[in-house]
C-alpha cells in the first residue's frame, strides 16, 4: 500500500497509507479534521552512481546490509593462493 503525504495549513504534514484507487486529492487532518491537500513530489530513483556504479547485485546488497546495521559476515578469502617464496629466509 503506497504512502501519501498531505499537508494541513495549521498542523503541518502527515502521511496517509491507502490503496491507489482510494487515494484522493484531499483528506481530513487527523488532528483537527480540517480538509487538507495532497502533496506531490518526485521520487529520487535512478541508476546507482558513485562507487557502486559498476558494482554487482551482491556487492550492493552487502553495502545495504552494512548501512542498515545488520552484521556482515564474510568467509575466508576466495581464489588462488600465492606461492611462498622459495629463496633464503632471514
Amino acid at each position: 500500500m503506497p504512502l501519501y503525504e498531505f499537508r494541513c495549513p495549521d498542523c503541518g504534514p502527515f502521511d496517509l497509507r491507502c490503496d491507489m484507487q482510494d487515494a484522493a486529492a484531499t483528506a481530513p487532518c487527523p488532528s483537527c479534521t480540517r480538509p487538507t491537500r495532497r502533496r506531490y513530489s518526485v521520487g529520487a530513483v535512478g541508476p546507482p552512481g558513485g562507487v557502486l556504479r559498476d558494482a554487482g547485485r551482491s556487492d550492493r546488497a552487502r553495502v545495504d546490509r552494512a548501512r542498515s546495521g545488520e552484521p556482515v559476515v564474510t568467509g575466508p578469502p576466495s581464489g588462488r593462493r600465492l606461492p611462498r617464496p622459495g629463496g633464503h629466509r632471514h
